[in-house]
């Protein structure tokens, strides 16, 4: 794994953290630990193997422990359940634009709305906006983006399909009749 896509992992379980509610700090400081891992120079899996991890500034023990599991095994067992708690759906909506982990967490928990296809009925029925912290504004910019992202689904940018395809090549090269 390189550095963004456990950085991304980390993102992925503060929104999670967020979704079911969780402590704040917490929240932060799995994104302060993917925000520091974005950026670092070196490889994390050489920091991993080093036992170096710790001493990049906020990563403590408790994220030592996940991060290296994940980099070594790829895998992160702590992910897998929070994944179980909490519905695969509710991250899609996170790609909707205007929604955030918080505001997702209120409809999740509020309206029991689980899908996209079930949010974008709610606020065509006007039911989203008595939500605290949502209007009718919130209303129709979360129907903006459902919009959106139902024109733009499948698409991909340039740089991310290379990235990706530059790993399958690398991966089926490795493997020789």
């Amino acid at each position: 794994m390189n550095n963004q896509k456990i950085a991304d992992v980390l993102y992925e379980i503060a929104n999670l953290l967020d979704i079911r509610g969780d402590n704040f700090f917490k929240t932060r400081a799995y994104r302060m630990a993917a925000q520091k891992i974005e950026v670092l120079n070196e490889n994390i899996i050489d920091l991993v193997k080093e036992k170096r991890l710790s001493d990049i500034e906020g990563i403590g023990k408790a994220l030592t422990e996940k991060i290296s599991e994940l980099a070594l095994t790829g895998k992160l067992k702590y992910l897998e359940d929070l994944k179980s708690e909490i519905p695969e759906s509710l991250l899609e909506m996170l790609k909707i634009s205007s929604l955030g982990p918080k505001k997702v967490s209120a409809l999740y928990n509020e309206l029991d709305i689980k899908t996209i296809d079930e949010l974008k009925d709610a606020c065509k029925k006007g039911i989203v906006r008595d939500l605290e912290g949502f209007g009718e504004i919130t209303e129709k910019k979360i129907l903006r983006g459902i919009k959106m992202r139902e024109k733009t689904s499948g698409r991909v940018f340039i740089n991310i399909a290379s990235e990706d395809a530059d790993e399958y090549i690398s991966y089926l090269k490795s493997y020789k009749n």
